[in-house]
């Protein structure tokens, strides 16, 4: 594990682009980054470790790379309920400075029990306020961080998975995160893990993981977020993974995404409890870029390719973060083969270099 270090370094073939391995909390799993840049130039990063997803041994943990180092801290523990498993992060700095850290908490291994719960950072993260609990909705489930609207509001993303269906809604926040309001997307039966754009001030552009394995799916709000047009399918391939998408500065999205699909028959075999059945592949991870506000993606270039270690552990690459930073690069972090997280780091037009 030894790579495992925080060191940023060259990306090997292409000078370009820079890579760290994140040093690692627990050996077993590591999983569900989030990245965020704070108002003083630092990255952080968060993530769940452990044993095993839905374990109660999992927590989340967070590795900082401060302004003007090369090299990740070791991880630190922010959450510690020896009775439930922390997973899916998410962080959030206010408009006032203030840094938000979102994730869901459940009892091992029963989805039904989920809840969303949140801490509050004064200082950038060195400290953190108690536990509180946002949602207690039985099933409620996050993946993607908060958005600031332009209207002032705060919009979460968020999912129930229950014996009806798995859907998504948001919930939204007019009072700096005192007060949240949840809102349904209608039709939205097997689309989570919404993630949300402002295209423009009230219009809303937002992805969806399906849980079909066939296409990732779209849907627009034109108030705010308070009402949204049903899930369509779109070009672009889902294998019932997470993908992440941002708005860069100059207007124009950039996704990353399994580039994946059982419409393709992209999958492997897995065995559990003596059956064999088939789960889609976690690779390749491809970074996307639209110029027309999601109508079309011409710009594709895949980030990271199965490698020999792959063939040891097929679980892939998966649960992307990208974040657009004020140096104008382009940064991800992603699940390596649950092993640990790996950053990278490209400048905005990479994808559109390599065509």
């Amino acid at each position: 594990m030894s790579r495992f270090n925080g060191a940023v370094l060259e990306g090997g073939t292409d000078a370009t682009i820079q890579e760290a391995y994140l040093p690692v909390f627990h050996s077993n799993d590591n999983h569900a980054a989030n990245l965020l840049e704070l108002d003083n130039g630092d990255l952080l990063c968060v993530w769940f470790s452990g044993s095993g997803e839905g374990n109660p041994d999992t927590n989340i943990v967070m590795s900082r790379l401060a302004a003007g180092s090369n090299t990740w801290s070791d991880p630190v523990k922010l959450s510690d309920d020896l009775e439930r498993s922390e997973q899916n992060p998410v962080l959030f700095q206010a408009p006032s400075g203030k840094l938000w850290l979102f994730h869901t908490s459940n009892e091992p291994h029963n989805q039904k029990t989920s809840r969303i719960v949140y801490r509050i950072s004064e200082d950038r993260g060195e400290t953190w306020s108690p536990v509180e609990v946002l949602s207690d909705g039985l099933g409620i489930f996050l993946r993607h961080p908060p958005l600031a609207l332009k209207n002032g509001d705060w919009l979460l993303p968020a999912y129930y998975c229950r014996l009806e269906g798995h859907y998504s809604v948001v919930l939204i926040s007019s009072d700096e995160g005192a007060t949240w309001t949840e809102h349904e997307v209608p039709g939205s039966i097997h689309r989570v893990q919404m993630n949300v754009v402002e295209l423009d001030e009230g219009k809303l552009y937002a992805m969806f993981r399906s849980r079909q394995a066939d296409r990732i799916y779209t849907s627009v709000s034109q108030d705010y977020g308070k009402s949204w047009s049903v899930p369509v399918k779109s070009e672009l391939p889902n294998n019932n993974s997470s993908t992440q998408l941002v708005k860069l500065h100059n207007g124009q999205l950039a996704l990353i995404y399994n580039n994946s699909t059982m419409e393709r028959d992209q999958f492997r075999w897995v065995q559990r409890k003596g059956e064999f059945r088939k789960k889609p592949l976690r690779t390749p991870l491809t970074l996307a870029v639209s110029e027309d506000e999601g109508n079309t993606w011409p710009y594709v270039r895949n980030v990271q390719m199965a490698d020999l270690e792959y063939k040891e552990s097929e679980v892939g690459y998966s649960y992307p973060s990208i974040i657009a930073t004020r140096d104008h690069h382009i940064h991800l972090a992603f699940s390596y083969l649950r092993k640990g997280i790996k950053h990278i780091r490209m400048p905005l037009d990479w994808v559109k270099e390599g065509q």
